[in-house]
């Protein structure tokens, strides 16, 4: 019992990665920076420990020492819209993933890489979900670095500012977009709006959990690659649903959690915390941000 508290403590006093923030209208985005120390994280953790009590069944020859982090704080890293990282961040052991699980025609000549701890673990959920006869899974996405996804961003956000496109009507309403443009002759958004759209479905340099090299993208042959909510509706998603916790991996933005997580559902974006967090989050049905105690609501 003290050992439990001490961890805990530990843990309250060491996860400050992020700040109260304000808006920094110098930012080349306009979005928003941390400007102060967060509060400390709650005394006692927001959730019992079921990993403690879990009992993991697997079908294959699974090195579970690969997918247990004892709750290392490194782990669980938090990168949104409120937890920002800077520019010069990356993980410190990169490994390029296997070719084998990366769907052909996404791969590049560098390759994809992930963190080596989640790298082994994706290796044995994938062997794991093969011999339970689920074949059709790839990963398309990985690490990204800040550079990456600023022109990431800026490709989406460039694109916007084309037309008036279908997100952009579905975030602004049609009252919004027929007064302040159809009604002035514009068929086009502003800088400004086009930015606000952009955000909806695409991470600001800084603000994309790629850039930890925690998470993967998944997708199928069946869906030609896509990455959408269709994913969803795969086998792949289906086994995932059920048993990623088991290798340490969580859904990161569920549905239902978009106030919380500060993005859109995305069924095919998984996120490595160890399996232990897994277990507690899969159980409890907490977002990474919850299980931290710092929900952005």
């Amino acid at each position: 019992m003290k050992k439990r508290i001490l961890i805990v403590w530990i843990l309250a006093v060491t996860l400050l990665l992020g700040g109260c923030i304000q808006p920094d209208p110098s930012h080349p985005l306009g979005t928003t920076t941390p400007v102060a120390v967060a509060p400390p994280l709650p005394p006692e953790p927001p959730v019992d420990h079921f990993y403690q009590d879990a009992v993991y069944v697997y079908q294959t020859d699974v090195d579970e020492s690969l997918l247990t982090t004892e709750l290392n704080i490194d782990y669980l890293i938090l990168a949104n819209k409120v937890y920002v990282l800077g520019a010069d961040h990356a993980p410190a052991n990169l490994t390029r993933l296997d070719t084998s699980i990366v769907i052909e025609w996404q791969e590049k000549i560098e390759g994809l890489y992930l963190e080596s701890t989640a790298a082994f673990a994706l290796y044995e959920m994938i062997e794991e979900m093969k011999h339970a006869g689920v074949t059709d899974i790839w990963v398309t996405s990985a690490y990204r670095d800040y550079e990456y996804q600023q022109k990431t961003f800026n490709k989406h956000k460039n694109s916007e500012q084309q037309t008036i496109s279908d997100a952009a009507m579905e975030y602004f309403g049609y009252e919004y977009i027929y007064n302040n443009y159809y009604t002035k002759g514009k068929t086009a958004l502003s800088s400004a709006d086009a930015e606000k759209v952009a955000l909806s479905y695409s991470a600001a340099p800084g603000t994309s959990e790629h850039q930890t090299g925690l998470c993967v993208d998944f997708t199928t042959q069946s869906l030609w690659g896509a990455l959408n909510t269709d994913f969803e509706n795969t086998d792949a998603f289906a086994w995932l649903a059920q048993n990623a916790y088991k290798f340490g991996f969580i859904l990161r933005y569920p549905h239902g959690k978009e106030s919380i997580t500060g993005y859109t559902y995305e069924p095919w974006h998984y996120r490595f915390v160890g399996r232990e967090a897994a277990t507690d989050m899969h159980c409890s049905g907490m977002t990474l941000e919850e299980y931290r105690g710092a929900v952005q609501e």
